[in-house]
């Protein structure tokens, strides 16, 4: 009988779901409190991501056939995000960034837009990395 070790690209997509759903945590905490000109929460952006990152985790635990779909959900639902995200904060940045009107909270927002962006990139290496490899 083979057996099946997990590979670099198992734990790459294990830890974007863990940054999507820490993500969809630190935006959820703390934009909705958050006052400005404009909307600058989007309920959207913490349902996708988080439930790219469980479903993700649940295909990728779920055994050899699915792993490889796991990446796939979390680039999606991570990419998804990061477009509503941008949509919101680009009147934020730019005031702040034109000196128009600055954003207090720029580091949160910061904060949410790397966090975004890390699970995207990382689910990319997860996407092309082997998940399991032959024992």
């Amino acid at each position: 009988m083979k057996t099946s070790k997990k590979s670099f690209g198992f734990y790459a997509t294990l830890f974007s779901c863990v940054l999507a759903i820490a993500g969809a945590i630190c935006y959820g905490v703390t934009f909705p409190s958050i006052e400005y000109k404009e909307q600058v929460f989007d309920l959207r952006i913490c349902i996708i991501l988080a439930a790219a990152g469980v479903i993700a985790a649940v295909l990728l635990l779920a055994g050899k056939q699915t792993a490889g779909f796991a990446p796939v959900v979390l680039c999606l639902g991570s990419g998804i995000s990061m477009m509503l995200f941008v949509q919101i904060a680009i009147w934020p940045v730019s005031d702040t960034i034109y000196g128009i009107e600055p954003f207090p909270q720029i580091n949160q927002l910061i904060t949410c837009a790397v966090l975004i962006l890390v699970t995207f990139v990382v689910a990319e290496i997860g996407l092309y990395a082997k998940k399991y490899k032959s024992a």
